[in-house]
């Protein structure tokens, strides 16, 4: 046996072994979706979806159209890419609207003017006092507010930030938090809206997601 040319024949298989491994490595990394991917893509299913559900259809439709009336000053909570053609509906008829988002990779889907980066447990401390005719809180409760006394701080701060006679939209869902009415700041600072539409609760039969209006305390 040539033990020189074994020598070299072992190395150049390790070689091709190494060689072989790495690119396995390497062609496998390629197919490993970065976390920030997973999450663009996540959002975009959601938002094909989201638009045919029956609450976002009464939002998009019903709710919005009717809030958002001239010269009123509207404050949206939680910025998606679904949510960017609310702002459009919200300022067709007049209206201004601000937007809040905790996330600020998701300024993007915010007001372009009037964003702000922030949490809306601190709401009291972002805007001026009797800033707002509207606020409108969807889908925050149970995504990512799940607390009670950060509920509470959110609805406390939105009381300083809404005008005497400004309304509140919450839209939560039932199998996630429990019953709103429940927490102490709406008992302390609002009621149940008395404009014409919006006295009642909006609930959907194949949905868990509810509507609540109220007016805040003069």
């Amino acid at each position: 046996m040539n033990w020189r040319w074994a020598s070299v024949n072992v190395r150049e298989y390790s070689l091709t072994f190494v060689l072989a491994g790495r690119c396995s490595l390497a062609f496998g990394s390629m197919f490993v979706i970065p976390p920030s991917v997973q999450r663009a893509i996540r959002v975009c299913r959601e938002s094909r979806s989201m638009a045919h559900r029956p609450d976002r259809e009464l939002l998009i439709t019903w709710i919005l159209p009717e809030l958002s009336k001239p010269g009123v000053t509207l404050l949206w909570v939680g910025c998606q890419p679904y949510t960017q053609p609310y702002l459009d509906i919200i300022e067709r008829s007049g209206a201004k609207c601000w937007t809040l988002e905790i996330d600020p990779s998701a300024r993007w889907w915010g007001h372009p003017q009037r964003h702000v980066v922030g949490d809306v447990q601190k709401v009291g401390a972002l805007y001026v006092t009797r800033r707002f005719d509207v606020a409108l809180l969807n889908g925050v409760f149970g995504y990512g507010l799940n607390t009670q006394s950060g509920q509470n701080d959110a609805i406390e701060g939105l009381a300083r930030v809404l005008k005497p006679d400004g309304l509140l939209m919450l839209g939560w869902n039932t199998h996630l938090v429990p019953d709103p009415l429940s927490l102490l700041a709406i008992e302390q600072f609002f009621i149940r809206s008395k404009r014409p539409g919006f006295q009642e609760r909006i609930t959907f039969r194949k949905s868990t997601h509810v509507y609540d209006f109220f007016d805040l305390c003069k």
